[in-house]
């Protein structure tokens, strides 16, 4: 794609090659929220920005920030995942995230009615990594994965008049896929680090109805990517593996990301308190349905596959957010976060390698303002256990994946903040 540029993705591939990527804190594979004020909020932040980052969330926040902002942040992500009773290695990540918003002033100091920012975070990841002899009672032993998903913005935000502001920012992706599996008699899949760019765009409204009530309206476009794409046999042909064709060079997939929808309300019934309500609609069914791919077989007819079947669901999600400032230096928020899971049970199999499944979380943060321009914020945020089951019929599934597949987890994760006011 010839408008990217290469220092930059070479940039965000050395990013991606040391950060695994896992199931994280997630409506499906996305992030509930972006840094830990949204994050303190369960992501219920698009009618009222919490920051430099929420350009991220709904690109009219920053037409709405007072100040020249910076946000910088990171978070430590601890999974717990279990699959037939067996847990997963690496359990411990980092999640950076960075934003820059700027308000221009002219000389007579009076601001501007545009804004301009550029953020950048990892708005998604999943995987795995399972290493047992009888991990699923069938063929697979083995299964490990990683894959990440890192966007960056660059746009703009213009308050039309005291009550509405309007946004777009052009988005820029890049993600990266690594597959492995190990089956009974030595057979293995593997597919090393690949690599694919990719962009879309966000749109966003901010409209202050009255000093109590606020909405807000985002947009974010379909990401398209181009293919993921491997090496497979460079030795030669007649490899022993049970997905990826024997007689293929090169393995292709197209993995694009899905377009999404979210409204919300925000309300401040007196003066220190501000709940919002968001909703969120994922279109994962598009993207997540039937992923085309090249250079793989089915293993269940033993026939060429054009597409790996995850079968995912589009997702509503539902967040509540509330933030509550007892003085002029603290600030405390909490908030929920509820999204079905995408997967149905009896699509698992072809799932092994995403985990995808958690629905409810709580949230907390604290922030803190330790001079007239630096803050300092911490929250936690709590993935509730959830447990799928799905009781392999088939002769080829029970072959496969044995008897039954049992998937569970559960998520942990602390994050820190630092907002600049300039």
């Amino acid at each position: 794609m010839f408008f990217f540029q290469k220092p930059i993705w070479a940039m965000m591939a050395a990013v991606l090659l040391f950060l695994p990527a896992v199931a994280r804190a997630t409506n499906g594979y996305y992030l509930i929220g972006t840094g830990a004020k949204s994050l303190g909020m369960a992501g219920a932040v698009v009618a009222n920005p919490q920051g430099a980052l929420c350009m991220l969330r709904n690109p009219a926040a920053i037409a709405c920030l007072a100040e020249t902002t910076a946000d910088v942040g990171g978070a430590v992500f601890m999974p717990t995942r279990h699959m037939n009773g067996y847990k997963s290695d690496s359990n411990l990540y980092m999640i950076p995230s960075a934003a820059l918003v700027f308000n221009p002033k002219d000389y007579k100091g009076h601001k501007s009615n545009f804004a301009f920012g550029i953020g950048t975070h990892f708005v998604s990841g999943m995987g795995v990594d399972w290493d047992n002899n009888n991990l699923t009672g069938g063929m697979l032993q083995k299964v490990y994965s990683r894959m990440a998903m890192m966007e960056m913005g660059v746009g703009g935000g213009y308050r039309v008049n005291n009550s509405l502001a309007i946004g777009f920012t052009p988005v820029f992706t890049y993600e990266m896929l690594e597959i492995e599996y190990g089956w009974k008699g030595g057979a293995k899949d593997a597919l090393d680090q690949a690599y694919a760019a990719g962009g879309g765009f966000d749109v966003g409204i901010v409209y202050q109805v009255n000093d109590k009530l606020k909405l807000g309206l985002a947009y974010k476009s379909k990401r398209w990517m181009e293919n993921l794409s491997w090496n497979v046999n460079p030795d030669g042909k007649g490899s022993c593996t049970m997905l990826i064709n024997p007689n293929a060079e090169k393995v292709k997939m197209r993995l694009d990301m899905p377009r999404q929808i979210a409204f919300g309300i925000n309300i401040q019934p007196f003066k220190p308190l501000n709940i919002e309500m968001d909703v969120r609609w994922i279109n994962y069914h598009n993207v997540m349905n039937e992923v085309p791919i090249t250079g793989m077989i089915n293993p269940m007819t033993g026939q060429p596959a054009e597409t790996w079947n995850f079968h995912w669901r589009n997702q509503w999600v539902f967040a509540l957010g509330t933030a509550y400032r007892p003085s002029d230096r603290l600030t405390l928020r909490a908030g929920f976060n509820y999204g079905k899971s995408p997967v149905e049970d009896k699509d698992l199999n072809a799932n092994i390698i995403s985990m995808a499944i958690m629905e409810a979380h709580l949230t907390a943060n604290i922030s803190y303002k330790i001079s007239k321009n630096l803050e300092f914020s911490l929250a936690y945020v709590h993935g509730f256990k959830h447990k799928q089951t799905y009781q392999n019929t088939s002769p080829q599934e029970i072959c496969g994946y044995g008897n039954k597949t049992e998937i569970k987890m559960y998520q942990n994760m602390v994050a820190l903040q630092l907002n600049l006011w300039f």
